[in-house]
């Protein structure tokens, strides 16, 4: 058995038995997580601003709602989804431009209420729900706007939705499996050149289901209005260019090559007398080549062989603004690819992040940063690493205590903000910290060596980090947790404490330093302050820079 017919029996969305893989991104990034404990995702959206949160889908017919730190599953939907149902489930989902006041979702889904067990009683479907007030999807607000989409043998369903600049829904649909798993040219599928027929193709919907007058085979005879372009195996994700307005698609090679295709009206991209551009001479008249192809293993320098379309980075992203990425779900890599100054080819890809655990959807956010989605169960998020650097936030509550008895000294700071951690090189297993307190009468830092922090949860996904020194052989700080997001917290203790509240010491700023990011917050405003013994103050907004 080959490696890729293997491959095709788990199916793209194979049951994964390993743990997550570990992510390695290129140097300068920061791969962490930003969801996890999900079973088995496949696509993500987000909301539109002001909301910004993500939607997630999973193959099961679970809609989920995270913003990162929490999820909620909105609905579950009747799909063959289970994991002996091949490649078929809840597989895409798009947001209507105009959700603030509509509240419309737009899924892919492979329709399960004639049983999942036979071609002829199962159909893929873009169906529409509605989110209400308190985060509600109602089951009675589903709405099929397209059925019949064929799933022969239960593969290649295809499943991304995309709305276009132009405001339509774009739709990839596979060729249903059949008649592959040969040489190049040899392959046998009934659908992919067909025009009756919706799969092998690329749709293009109005939003409310129906067919767009512009579509190129609108009105034709024996063709179906809905086809925009068509000749694909599986074009499984794709996305558009925001530079140019084109549509970049990664369709699903056979046993030999990948491939990426800048997708046009009523083109022929060539499915299945040509896999790429193989074998030599297969293009017909009409027929449009790919812009980048890359061969399976172990033939030359493979990419993997199975390539998820993806998206184009903003004009900040670390050097590599405006580049289109994509990964490989077998190679469980994603790359990145400088395109011409056209923008209509590419000659090469680099790697981007390795150990990816099968990534089945990339796209950017609204924040900049490439999210991709991870099978095993996890939704990630990469981003320029945010080394070095002030990050003034505000203050929840400051306590310093003194007393005659120095043993009997206090501090304890708090501060509920948006903490956003450093990147990698700020890393205070590796690089320790520091905690300074500063007044008009004191100015002292506490050293916090690196062994004495660990991080919360996995140091590869950033959820935080925390110090303890119990005995204080370190110094007289005692506690810190920083949390990316939510909190940052220390409390110290005893004689190596060097403050004095003979006089009322405000404003009184804290800096926590990790490697050369500092976090600062000035107290000053709120107080409570009683001399020689305590200075209480609370709900200090951030200051202007750190000291």
């Amino acid at each position: 058995m080959s490696i890729r017919t293997f491959a095709l029996l788990l199916g793209l969305f194979a049951i994964v038995l390993a743990g997550p893989a570990r992510a390695q991104p290129a140097p300068g990034f920061d791969d962490t997580l930003f969801q996890g404990t999900l079973s088995s995702p496949t696509a993500i959206a987000f909301l539109p601003a002001p909301d910004g949160r993500m939607l997630i889908t999973e193959k099961g017919g679970a809609l989920k709602l995270s913003d990162g730190s929490s999820v909620k599953t909105l609905i579950t939907i009747g799909t063959c989804g289970s994991p002996s149902d091949s490649e078929m489930g809840l597989l895409g989902v798009a947001v209507d431009p105009n959700f603030g006041s509509n509240g419309f979702i737009y899924l892919y889904r492979t329709d399960n209420s004639a049983g999942c067990g036979s071609a002829t009683g199962r159909f893929n479907q873009v169906v529409r729900v509605t989110m209400g007030p308190g985060d509600t999807v109602s089951s009675g607000s589903l709405v099929v706007l397209l059925t019949g989409i064929r799933t022969d043998n239960g593969n290649h369903d295809g499943g991304c939705l995309r709305i276009g600049p132009d405001g339509k829904l774009y739709v990839g649909v596979g060729d249903t499996g059949i008649g592959d798993q040969m040489p190049p040219g040899l392959a046998t599928n009934p659908y992919a050149q067909d025009l009756s027929a919706l799969n092998g193709k690329v749709l293009r919907l109005n939003l409310d289901g129906s067919i767009p007058a512009d579509n190129p085979f609108v009105g034709q005879v024996g063709k179906r209005g809905e086809i925009y372009a068509y000749g694909f195996r599986n074009p499984f994700r794709f996305s558009f260019d925001p530079m140019t307005g084109k549509l970049w698609l990664g369709d699903v090679g056979d046993i030999t090559v990948e491939e990426v295709d800048i997708v046009r009206s009523g083109g022929n991209y060539a499915w299945p007398h040509c896999e790429g551009t193989l074998p030599s001479g297969c293009e017909k008249p009409g027929d449009i080549d790919p812009i980048f192809t890359y061969p399976h293993p172990p033939n030359g320098s493979s990419l993997g062989s199975c390539i998820i379309g993806g998206g184009f980075a903003g004009s900040d992203f670390g050097g590599l603004d405006n580049d289109y990425f994509f990964g490989d779900c077998t190679g469980n890599r994603i790359y990145y690819a400088v395109p011409n100054g056209a923008r209509n080819d590419i000659s090469s890809a680099t790697l981007f992040v390795d150990g990816v655990d099968t990534p089945t959807d990339v796209i950017f956010g609204p924040d900049g940063a490439l999210y991709y989605v991870a099978f095993g169960g996890e939704v990630r998020r990469v981003a320029p690493a945010a080394s070095g650097g002030d990050q003034p936030v505000g203050g929840t509550k400051l306590t310093l205590k003194d007393n005659v008895n120095p043993e009997k000294k206090r501090l304890t700071v708090q501060s509920k903000d948006n903490i956003v951690l450093g990147g990698s090189s700020d890393d205070p297993t590796v690089a320790g910290g520091s905690l300074r307190v500063v007044s008009v009468d004191f100015d002292d830092t506490y050293n916090l060596p690196a062994g004495n922090w660990q991080p919360i949860g996995d140091t590869v996904d950033h959820k935080g980090f925390k110090y303890e020194d119990k005995l204080l052989a370190a110094g007289p700080v005692k506690s810190v947790q920083v949390k990316t997001g939510k909190l940052l917290k220390a409390t110290g203790k005893g004689t190596a404490l060097r403050h004095s509240l003979a006089n009322n010491p405000a404003p009184v700023t804290v800096v926590l330093t990790l490697g050369t990011r500092s976090y600062c917050a000035t107290f000053g405003g709120t107080m409570k302050f009683e001399a020689n013994k305590s200075f209480t103050a609370k709900l200090a907004g951030p200051p202007a820079s750190c000291p």
